[in-house]
């Protein structure tokens, strides 16, 4: 019989193992108190038998104590020496000797049909002469303490006894009885009877043993060998000896079990070279041919049905002073079972793990992994034993693929972007996709900086080059962080924030570069991170104030319309450019609420301007792609204008390139709808940013604004000013209106007129200022 037991096999072993020492311990020691008991009594026996100087005989026929009229029979045959004393000795002795066995003689008188019994035989059944009397009725005695369902048995022996033909009868019988307390005991009945030549009993006589205790020791005797052959069978056990003298092992049907045999067909005892050549696996019989003996072995056998199964070898070796094995045994343990299920364990353990640590998408190290080898490395760092390079990896603009195109198109360069990169950094880097478009590369012993600036210029290089992704050509570039351990720091959490910094101060200097690490930049990181806890304070300070700087027809010089400019006037870090705290409200999220803000404020300038006779004027916003993004951006610009009281015409929302970027899609929906509404909408910073050319005519904006860096092309010696003018006749083909930013020198206004272009903006004509100011600018009408 086999049993799977599946993934608990181990466990449920154990338990069994724990059970088979548990029930031969108690076996050996039930066993042992039995043989105690034995001699106990002989000893007594030998003790009496002295005391009454005569053959212990005479007083113990097989272990039967002899009545009175016994007894006195040896006195006659005691020297003239013995005195009455002895006599009380003995009568001592043969009481301690029946108290401790349990015995209580009785003697039969056959033609008054009575029992003789004593105190030593009361004691048995809880009482005494005192209570009972010394004679008794057979029948009597079974009423009064015969267990009623063992009757049957008494009588059934006395008949036996009545019946027999043989002068000498002895017999054993076993019944229950019930003492005067109640209890249900269990007793062992000899009997000795003498018969004459008629058949007519002249003596009868024996005792009575209380054997209720070795009834529970056989019992329990007999069920722990019950279950020690189950648990056996059960845990695929059996057990062997060894006989050094012959040279044989010996082995039971529970060994043979295992084997699919027996003791019937192989015979108990075999020799090792039969045991090898019969039963162990030929590949495995080179652990046997040693002169070596091993305590365990694991190998392979062959049944007898020809299956090949695992067992376990587990034997104790027991050595004389001399350091010669003089006892060998042990057992042998079928696990099967055990090691197939250790291999699923270990199969879907690695499974699991793989699941754990493994990227779905690209199949690379994921964040998980990551950590931990990196803490590992950083353990080795901090011990003086490892030294290396960590790539942290940001692709530039992915976003714009996902939104324009869909995550398939992005999922799809993000695995051949982890292709390209572990194809650059080779075999002993480890790579992991942590998130998004974001790579790690750990360069386990790359210190040297030149050897880590080439592996970081080989990724830029790789991905650079462009990609087909389902008939679609694309252009990637990345950008880089690189720092190296333990020198930039010894912790995982430091080296991969310090990598992050670097990254970023990569993707800030124009991306599609890499840059190491350095001291300066955690101190800007700093910086950023008190910035922004400044920033959330400054939205509930009012420490915000919005600037105007006005845009002038160029031809004529007139005030058409006003820019909001956000200023920020910090007690702790004084007066902060919008260049500086605008990414930082974005990445916080407040950029929505300052941007609210913002929008209040500009269209309540525009309700002055509007009650002072200027209401053709309209006030320019600008807005984040995170604010035209949220969800309530339109009701904000609804609200705002309701709010003050103002046409929708008077405010005027200006955009960046960069809102492609953010949502193509959502961006155009809402402006869409801004449009229908009635405020003009701008696009701001024009050729500084991704595919302006590509999807301007998507756009649906009024005003184009020409970014400063175009504007100071002017004052260089050249053609370039040319683009300028290509772009403002651009405009004007698509129906826009064209401001020039940034315009600081006469020189620059008269080219702009010279193009046509509409309007112009800068310090030529003012500086932002407060509203108060901003209102001076105009004259009064």
């Amino acid at each position: 019989m086999k049993f799977d037991f599946g993934y608990a096999g181990t466990y449920v072993i154990c338990v069994l193992v724990m059970i088979i020492v548990w029930l031969l311990v108690k076996y050996y020691r039930m066993k042992e108190q039995l043989k105690k008991n034995e001699e106990r009594f002989s000893k007594l026996i030998n003790k009496l038998a002295l005391a009454l100087s005569c053959d212990k005989s005479i007083i113990c026929n097989d272990e039967k104590f002899m009545d009175d009229e016994a007894i006195m029979a040896i006195l006659n045959d005691i020297t003239d020496r013995k005195v009455e004393a002895d006599l009380r000795n003995s009568k001592k002795l043969l009481s301690l000797a029946a108290e401790l066995t349990h015995l209580g003689p009785w003697k039969y008188y056959n033609e008054k049909n009575l029992l003789e019994f004593d105190d030593e035989f009361y004691i048995i059944y809880g009482t005494d002469v005192a209570r009972e009397g010394s004679f008794m009725t057979m029948d009597e005695y079974a009423r009064k303490f015969v267990h009623p369902d063992d009757v049957c048995i008494i009588a059934m022996e006395v008949e036996k006894m009545r019946m027999t033909t043989e002068r000498h009868y002895t017999a054993e019988f076993e019944h229950r009885i019930i003492r005067r307390d109640g209890e249900v005991r269990t007793i062992l009945v000899r009997v000795d009877t003498e018969k004459d030549n008629e058949g007519k009993i002249q003596k009868c006589y024996g005792a009575n043993q209380d054997i209720t205790e070795r009834k529970a020791m056989e019992a329990a005797l007999h069920n722990s060998r019950e279950m020690l052959s189950l648990a056996a069978e059960l845990a695929h056990l059996g057990p062997w000896k060894y006989h050094h003298e012959e040279g044989l092992f010996e082995f039971g049907d529970e060994f043979y079990a295992i084997f699919g045999t027996d003791v019937a067909r192989e015979g108990a005892f075999m020799t090792p070279e039969v045991y090898w050549r019969e039963f162990v696996h030929p590949d495995d019989a080179w652990m046997f041919k040693t002169s070596e003996v091993k305590r365990t072995y694991e190998h392979r056998i062959i049944r007898r049905d020809g299956e090949v199964r695992i067992v376990a070898v587990q034997g104790n070796i027991v050595k004389d002073a001399a350091g010669k094995i003089i006892k060998w045994y042990g057992a042998t343990q079928d696990i099967t079972e055990q090691k197939q299920a250790e291999a699923t364990l270990r199969h879907q353990t690695e499974k699991i793990r793989r699941i754990a640590y493994t990227d779905v998408l690209t199949g690379l190290s994921n964040r998980a992994h990551l950590n931990e080898m990196l803490e590992g490395e950083m353990e080795q760092a901090r011990r003086g034993m490892s030294t290396g390079g960590v790539l942290f990896i940001d692709l530039d603009d992915l976003k714009t693929v996902n939104d324009t195109l869909g995550h398939t198109y992005g999922d799809a360069i993000i695995v051949e972007a982890g292709k390209r990169i572990a194809k650059e950094v080779g075999k002993n880097a480890i790579i992991a996709r942590i998130g998004g478009d974001e790579f790690v590369v750990i360069l386990p012993g790359k210190r040297d900086r030149q050897c880590i600036a080439t592996i970081a210029d080989g990724v830029i290089h790789a991905l650079c080059q462009n990609t087909e992704v389902f008939g679609e050509i694309f252009h990637l570039s990345a950008s880089i962080g690189v720092t190296i351990y333990p020198d930039d720091d010894n912790t995982a959490e430091g080296i991969l924030k310090n990598a992050d910094n670097a990254m970023y101060f990569a993707k800030n200097s124009g991306k599609n570069c890499w840059k190491f690490y350095d001291v300066e930049m955690q101190a800007v990181a700093y910086e950023k991170m008190m910035l922004t806890k400044s920033l959330h304070r400054a939205v509930g300070n009012n420490e915000f104030e919005v600037y105007y700087q006005p845009q002038v027809n160029i031809a004529d010089g007139a005030i058409v319309g006003f820019e909001a400019l956000l200023r920020w006037n910090s007690p702790e870090h004084e007066s902060i450019p919008p260049v500086r705290f605008i990414p930082l409200a974005e990445q916080s999220g407040l950029i929505n609420i300052i941007g609210d803000w913002v929008l209040q404020e500009a269209c309540q300038f525009a309700r002055r301007l509007a009650d002072n006779g200027w209401g053709n004027i309209c006030v320019a916003v600008n807005v984040s792609p995170h604010q035209l993004c949220a969800d309530r951006f339109i009701d904000s610009v609804r609200d705002a204008l309701l709010n003050a009281g103002v046409l929708p015409h008077q405010l005027e929302i200006e955009i960046t390139e960069n809102v492609l970027i953010a949502s193509f899609k959502d961006s155009i929906s809402k402006l869409e709808e801004l449009q229908s509404m009635g405020v003009r909408l701008a696009l701001d910073d024009f050729g500084t940013g991704y595919s302006s050319l590509t999807y301007l005519q998507r756009l649906p904006v009024q005003t184009l604004k020409i970014d400063k860096s175009f504007i100071d092309m002017i004052l260089v010696p050249g053609s370039k000013k040319a683009i300028i003018s290509t772009i403002v006749d651009m405009a004007h083909q698509m129906k826009m209106t064209v401001v020039a930013e940034g315009v600081e020198t006469e020189e620059q206004l008269e080219y702009l007129a010279k193009i046509h272009c509409n309007f112009a903006q800068g310090y030529l004509f003012s500086r932002p200022v407060p509203k108060n100011e901003a209102l001076q600018l105009l004259s009064p009408r």
